[in-house]
């Protein structure tokens, strides 16, 4: 079995810069529906636009104030630790940015992004 433990992990860009502790990163492609009466009742497809979107999550702090709905973040690299396959996106656009303040436990912040461009994924050598 190749199972990572996903501690060690990271994301780095501009504007994020302390307290992250989980991301996700979403690739999408669309599939553009050709089917017409000669394809006998059996649906057909064409590639269509490629796509991604992400999101992280970092224990609240005052270094990351800077990051605001709407901004333009760049040089994005989501790495998985025990690795060297990363993913490198050049910009994405912050969507929303969510705040959670539990009376148990510690200040959260969760941020949503699209992503601009190319995701690129690096394998291992």
């Amino acid at each position: 079995m190749s199972e990572v433990a996903g501690y060690g992990g990271s994301i780095t860009c501009t504007g994020l810069v302390a307290g992250v502790k989980s991301w996700n990163l979403n690739l999408v492609g669309d599939a553009l529906e050709t089917t017409d009466y000669e394809d006998a009742g059996v649906r057909t497809y064409a590639v269509g636009l490629k796509g991604w979107t992400g999101s992280c999550e970092a224990n609240w702090d005052v270094a990351n104030h800077a990051l605001d709905v709407g901004d333009l973040i760049e040089d994005l690299i989501f790495t998985i630790v025990a690795t060297t396959t990363k993913y490198t996106g050049a910009f994405a656009i912050v969507t929303g940015i969510s705040v959670s303040s539990p009376v148990e436990g510690l200040v959260t912040m969760s941020v949503t992004f699209q992503g601009s461009g190319t995701c690129i994924l690096t394998h291992p050598a």
